[in-house]
């Protein structure tokens, strides 16, 4: 059956061969835009094993153009990582000594003088204050020289796809675009929401009128037609993206690129051989096909990239069978502040725009019905999750919004430990927890409560989703 039904079988010993040392490497937009999250050393040995194969490398115009347009934010991000972090530092130590300072711990008869405890503690802090801040020093400016951008211009020198000639045939590149999306043909039907927001949904270049939403179906198509007009027959296409519209995933396993993809472009540009690496597998199989040379130091670095980025990462998961024989994605330690970053990871792929709030709600999302907002609450337990002051504090409090027409909804996001989920999964399916989630939605009013965890890639996974129809305010989706 595997000639008919190309897409469905992952490469053969051979054709990874083949992949690895004829095949046509494309490279997405993010794996361009991730040498500027690494450290320099990972960085620069990325860019040898992209040298020693840039006879091969080909990159589409829209994935040069999306790098052009899109490098000066993600440096400003990566700037403001270390500047975030430079003034929680400060917070953290400031907020635990008022703390200490308040429990007088030295007059409780313990023996304990807290004074010491607090030295040592600022002594370490100062530390780490030190080194983000030598992080940040070594970090590029938006408006200095940019010495990536200079390797990455030698490197693809020769390498970058034609533009549209004219608007014909940049119309042609997103035709049916919107029937694709649709009906979920793949790629690009997971930006759809990049629409909603009129201001960020469209951008001129070139005289030519692009819709942010149509970048990666205007990059599969010119893909396809370079394969064609170059008689490209195997092709690899590297990519941080983690969508669904890329990847094929069954009950949080990832099995490979969407069937679908190979199938087109075995059709339309007559490839024998389509296969895709997230970043890391990339680098990973460069030490085994090649002669590069990759430290675990570096393929380390770029997972933690992944983990923690945005939205531009995917990677192949461990999991663990469930006693049904489910299988659930592996989690990473998570913690308060890894649920708020995952979740608004989350929320973006789903939504394209969601603004971060300092207050409450955590996030919030523009929609046709009005501004949804997002609370965030990391749960340890299944106990925590049901009975938390938290959790019903903050849906009494969107309750209050929603009535006072400052938010037309609000969602509720429990993030929790991976075993304490597959302990409510492997009992009885979740129904007692869903029951139990019902209720507290009756009692302390919200639009829904979601539940989920994280992998260990950094990716949220949500597995219960129990909304409030019908009860609240006019909106008939209540």
């Amino acid at each position: 059956m595997r000639p008919e039904f190309v897409g469905y079988y992952a490469p053969t010993e051979e054709e990874y061969e083949r992949l690895w040392h004829e095949g046509l490497i494309v490279l997405d937009t993010n794996v361009l835009l991730d040498m500027y999250r690494l450290p320099a050393s990972a960085r620069d040995e990325l860019i040898a094993v992209l040298d020693l194969l840039k006879d091969r490398i080909w990159v589409p115009y829209q994935v040069a153009l999306e790098f052009q347009r899109r490098r000066l934010s993600v440096i400003a991000s990566e700037r403001k990582a270390t500047e975030d972090g430079l003034s929680e530092a400060n917070e953290l130590f400031e907020s635990i000594g008022d703390r200490v300072t308040a429990l007088q711990i030295d007059k409780r008869g313990l023996g304990l003088e807290s004074q010491p405890l607090l030295d040592g503690l600022k002594a370490a802090n100062d530390k780490l204050i030190e080194a983000i801040e030598s992080v940040h020093k070594a970090q590029l400016d938006i408006a200095v020289s940019d010495p990536i951008r200079d390797k990455l211009d030698v490197l693809l020198a020769g390498r970058i796809g034609a533009p549209p000639e004219d608007q014909a045939e940049f119309d042609s590149l997103t035709e049916n675009g919107q029937n694709r999306y649709d009906n979920k043909i793949p790629p690009g039907f997971a930006d759809a929401g990049k629409e909603k927001n009129p201001n960020e949904a469209f951008f001129h270049h070139d005289g030519l009128v692009y819709q942010r939403k149509f970048g990666d179906l205007i990059l599969w198509r010119q893909l396809m037609r370079y394969a064609k007009d170059d008689a490209k027959k195997v092709v690899l296409f590297v990519t941080s993206d983690r969508k669904e519209d890329w990847w094929w995933r069954e009950r949080g396993k990832t099995i490979g690129p969407r069937p679908e993809l190979a199938r087109e472009i075995r059709k339309e540009a007559g490839v024998e051989l389509f296969w895709m690496y997230s970043s890391v597998q990339f680098l990973e199989n460069a030490k085994r096909f090649t002669e590069a040379k990759v430290s675990e130091a570096s393929v380390t670095e770029l997972k933690e990239v992944a983990r923690l980025k945005p939205v531009d990462a995917i990677g192949f998961r461990s999991h663990r069978t469930l006693p049904d024989g489910r299988q659930m994605a592996s989690s990473m330690t998570t913690n308060f502040a890894t649920a708020e970053t995952v979740v608004q990871n989350w929320l973006s792929r789903r939504f394209g725009e969601v603004e971060a709030n300092r207050g409450f709600p955590d996030f919030s999302v523009d929609t046709e019905a009005g501004l949804h907002g997002y609370e965030v609450k990391f749960v340890r337990s299944m106990s925590q999750m049901l009975l938390s002051p938290a959790v019903i504090n903050a849906m009494l409090r969107g309750y209050l919004e929603v009535n006072e027409g400052r938010m037309a909804r609000l969602s509720i996001v429990l993030v929790t430990d991976h075993d304490e989920l597959d302990k409510i999964l492997a009992s009885d399916g979740g129904e007692r927890v869903s029951t139990r989630l019902n209720s507290l939605l009756d009692r302390y009013p919200a639009y829904e409560i979601i539940v989920g965890y994280v992998d260990e890639e950094g990716i949220f996974f949500p597995v219960l989703n129990e909304h409030r129809r019908g009860r609240w305010g006019d909106d008939s989706e209540y």
